[in-house]
């Protein structure tokens, strides 16, 4: 009888709210795609949240990312899908969420109803997000200006928004600091733990790349390799990422007003991280990739990066980067994220249960 009680109490993951940046989803949420149609994507572009779905039938799943979303955005949309879910009656001890970590750096602005004629939604469409099912029309309620990365020069930003583009040059150089990122993705962070806490809801959160280390920049790694040669030699055969493994100091030491937040965080039940002993601690899927990437050849074709999939073999995007065609870095390739969800992700425990 105790036994059967216990196993009534045991409520097992019928839905999973997966959200992150272009790591995540290489479409729009309710703008390119519904938030459970991602399946339809091309099969080159299947992420984690594809292969999740694809493997586990009987879990409706529900792709909330989206290309250029910063960590608070990230947090919205899974928050606005979990409460959709939750209203409709669905007992939240059922919802389980998966969380892909962005950049800290990155910016969201909300451009109200009032403000789009003037910033126009579909002007800037490489850098929108309107989760919102409640619409006619994308932007149609106003929407989210994502600002990928701190300098917007070259973006339909300074094209077609040059007011607001001055606006965010102007931040960057007198008002932007790591810190402040820091702090407001920290914030959403904790926001997020204590409602999963409140509602029973699972979470688990992985990084698109290492955010800790005072090693990184801006960039993603690797880079700095004197000739092209070495930069192949070093991704492909080598499998070049930063050595963190002796960091003594994390980015977050320096930040005060942040380390009270990054300390009330129980980092090893709700994060993963990429480990391997005397080389990197707190990495993501970046550097994971790069370690555990399939071997590619040209009668085996398996892509690193998602972007390098139409040169088609090995030695035709070898050749690509030998012209400075394409850079060296770009998003997980569908074949290597498909290894990370068989290896790494379904291991978790969210899904022994």
């Amino acid at each position: 009888m105790v036994r059967i009680l216990l196993l009534q109490q045991i409520k097992s993951m019928k839905y999973l709210i997966t959200s992150g940046c272009s790591f995540t989803s290489s479409a729009r949420v309710n703008y390119h795609r519904s938030d459970d149609t991602f399946l339809r994507d091309d099969k080159q572009m299947w992420y984690y949240p594809h292969w999740l779905q694809r493997t586990l039938p009987d879990i409706k799943i529900y792709n909330m990312g989206s290309p250029g979303n910063n960590n608070s955005m990230i947090v919205r949309s899974a928050l606005y899908k979990a409460k959709e879910l939750i209203k409709n009656g669905v007992d939240p001890k059922e919802i389980s969420m998966i969380i892909q970590w962005s950049s800290y750096f990155r910016r969201t602005h909300f451009i109200s109803k009032e403000l789009t004629p003037y910033i126009e939604f579909e002007k800037h469409a490489d850098f929108v997000n309107d989760y919102l099912k409640e619409k006619e029309y994308s932007g149609q309620n106003g929407y989210w200006l994502n600002l990928a990365i701190p300098d917007m020069k070259y973006s339909s930003i300074e094209r077609e928004s040059p007011r607001v583009f001055q606006y965010n040059q102007s931040y960057l150089e007198t008002l932007y600091n790591d810190e402040s990122r820091y702090i407001e993705w920290l914030e959403y962070f904790d926001y997020l733990i204590q409602f999963c806490k409140a509602n029973g809801i699972e979470l688990k959160c992985f990084f698109m790349h290492n955010s800790f280390s005072l090693k990184y920049d801006y960039g993603l790694m690797p880079g700095g390799y004197p000739t092209k040669q070495k930069m192949i030699k070093g991704i492909f055969e080598d499998k070049d990422i930063i050595n963190t493994w002796d960091d003594t100091k994390l980015r977050v030491d320096d930040y005060p007003y942040a380390k009270y937040l990054y300390d009330s965080i129980d980092w090893d039940k709700y994060c993963w991280f990429f480990e391997e002993e005397g080389l990197h601690k707190y990495g993501g899927v970046f550097e994971w990739t790069i370690r555990n990437q399939i071997k590619s050849t040209d009668i085996d074709f398996n892509p690193l990066w998602m972007e390098y999939q139409k040169y088609g073999s090995q030695t035709k995007l070898e050749n690509a980067l030998l012209t400075g065609e394409i850079g060296h870095t770009g998003h997980v390739s569908s074949c290597n994220y498909k290894k990370f969800t068989e290896d790494v992700i379904l291991k978790w425990d969210m899904f022994q249960k």
